[in-house]
């Protein structure tokens, strides 16, 4: 590997560290504000009438999408730091098994970017097509 690959490889390892920093801070609030909602709805809101336990209900469901946010950016922010964290390494010492640890963190990484655009991708469409069959259904 020459100088200049060598130095873009590394530079990029600090911008992955970074990212990997911002998504640690997000996976926290994410915890924070799936717990936030999950006590609220259980001890703080007052609802009264035919929608309480709906809002409850909500509320509660949007606190564990929450969490489960929060699981899937955990993995994330592993797999860039380690990635980063690895190149360092590699770019500091010239360890070769440090940068095949932090390629292959790399590689995981977009992996699962991959499969989740993919799943997302999916799910569009199936809603599109079951909003699609309802409004021919209903009109």
């Amino acid at each position: 590997m020459n100088d200049l690959q060598k130095y873009y490889l590394t530079e990029s390892a600090r911008w992955q560290k970074l990212l990997g920093i911002f998504m640690a801070v997000c996976t926290g609030l994410l915890v924070l504000l799936g717990i936030f909602f999950i006590i609220g709805a259980i001890l703080g809101l007052d609802l009264t009438g035919e929608d309480a336990d709906l809002g409850k209900f909500g509320l509660i469901a949007m606190g564990i999408l929450y969490l489960l946010m929060a699981v899937l950016y955990y993995f994330f922010t592993r797999f860039l730091l380690r990635a980063a964290k690895g190149i360092k390494t590699w770019g500091e010492s010239g360890d070769e098994a440090a940068l095949t640890d932090g390629l292959r963190n790399n590689k995981n990484f977009y992996q699962m970017s991959g499969v989740l655009s993919i799943v997302g991708i999916a799910l569009a469409v199936v809603t599109i097509i079951g909003v699609t069959v309802s409004l021919l259904i209903l009109a």
